[in-house]
């Protein structure tokens, strides 16, 4: 592709990005009522504030005894558990000293800036650079779970800045750094603990160890911050969710597959009824973690960040209940895979790999789900198309993605993705062929 090309396709994907904007900001609610994963957000840490314990009852009691900030809750809302951990509240409470219509739209905006720096440290990086890095700014802009993320008001994108930052340690060798801001998103977050097993794969012992002193200083912290009450509230819903399968309130039909993106959920949904479905399910997300860490451990310098990216994948899968907009955090592997592939260290298999993850994401639905709503509308009241298709297509974009995550890592650790000049490879066949 010439660079006249491409500098006109990165100028139309970034006119696309302009007008999606539009698109997305015209979606989100006007009033309070509607301002969807926000409210347990504000009620959560508003309460943690005013000395109210968020985990002590459900959110209808507690929104009560705040005097409904954000009015009369929903059905769905007064069954919706608080899994949010105490950090995250901690972290969310400055928000609570602003009237909940300025707090949304400070919150938005936050995420915004959060979502451009991690574009940017990501390009940086790992790349690539001049208008190819343009181009996969702009299809990352574009990716559906980043429009969802603002849609419900969620977290992933303040995530993704906290892992990008992670993993800008992790490429400079600041084994005390990524430790410590792996910590720091597992308390916010919860599931990225399991990037825990990252660090270990990578044999980096000082980053575990900074991981491990991170961890239990921010919970010290936290304790002391927000209450022992609070505490052991949340370390007992959270047990609970993890034991049981469930979450605590959430209806059983949205903790299955294709619902939950969770891969127990999957097999435990193939599985049906059976007794050992659950022994199934664990025994899959094992094997899923352990060739992670095989591929990892076999990683040399993770250069383009892939090993890193695919802990990412599987943090999401083993996340109990991870939703569509988890895969927020998978733009760093897609932002990898991109630029390996332009400095031609990677096959062509590994990029279709990745096309396919992202366009599977286009059938999500969201302010962006185009194509998913044109398939609900061809197929009438069909509930498949309305319901099932977007979490089926976010369940495939996931799996797609870990796989090619995994043979990112398997060429990167194998040295067969050293960079080749254009028609390197052929001469390279035609050379073997003559001397055998």
């Amino acid at each position: 592709m010439t660079d006249r090309t491409q500098i006109a396709l990165a100028l139309a994907l970034w006119i696309a990005v302009g007008a999606a904007a539009v698109v997305v900001y015209e979606s989100l609610p006007a009033e309070v009522a509607g301002y969807q994963d926000f409210k347990p957000y504000y009620g959560g840490a508003l309460a943690l504030r005013r000395g109210v314990d968020p985990y002590g009852g459900d959110l209808a009691a507690v929104f009560a005894k705040l005097g409904d900030p954000l009015g009369k809750l929903s059905a769905w809302e007064r069954a919706e558990p608080q899994l949010d951990t105490p950090a995250w509240l901690l972290f969310f409470e400055p928000f609570t000293f602003l009237k909940p219509p300025g707090a949304y739209r400070a919150w938005a905006a936050f995420n915004l800036l959060c979502l451009g720096a991690a574009l940017l440290i990501l390009i940086r990086e790992i790349g690539p650079s001049g208008a190819p890095g343009w181009t996969v700014a702009a299809a990352m802009l574009l990716y559906p779970p980043i429009a969802i993320n603002f849609w419900f008001a969620q977290s992933e994108i303040v995530l993704l800045l906290i892992l990008v930052l992670a993993l800008a340690a992790v490429r400079h060798r600041h084994h005390g750094a990524a430790g410590t801001i792996l910590a720091a998103a597992a308390l916010l977050r919860a599931y990225p603990l399991w990037m825990f097993g990252y660090l270990v794969a990578r044999r980096d012992w000082r980053a575990c160890g900074y991981f491990i002193g991170a961890s239990i200083l921010g919970c010290a912290a936290v304790v002391a911050c927000a209450g022992f009450a609070p505490a052991v509230s949340f370390a007992r819903v959270a047990a609970g969710a993890l034991l049981t399968h469930s979450s605590g309130g959430v209806p059983a039909s949205l903790l299955k597959h294709p619902a939950n993106l969770n891969l127990g959920a999957f097999v435990r949904l193939v599985a049906g009824d059976h007794r050992w479905a659950s022994a199934a399910a664990l025994a899959v997300e094992l094997a899923a973690a352990a060739a992670a860490f095989v591929a990892a451990a076999a990683l040399g310098d993770d250069r383009q960040g892939c090993g890193f990216a695919l802990w990412l994948v599987v943090i999401t899968m083993l996340s109990p209940v991870a939703w569509p907009q988890f895969l927020v955090c998978l733009v760093p592997l897609y932002v990898g895979i991109a630029a390996a592939w332009y400095e031609r260290r990677l096959p062509r298999r590994v990029l279709n790999l990745a096309a396919a993850s992202y366009l599977a994401a286009l059938l999500m639905g969201g302010p962006l789900g185009f194509l998913a709503r044109g398939l609900a509308r061809t197929s009438g009241p069909h509930v498949h198309f309305s319901y099932f298709l977007p979490a089926e297509a976010a369940f495939v974009s996931l799996v797609c993605a870990y796989f090619a995550a995994c043979f990112a890592v398997h060429f990167e650790s194998s040295g067969a993705a050293a960079p080749m000049r254009p028609g390197a490879e052929g001469s390279a066949v035609r050379l073997r062929v003559v001397s055998n």
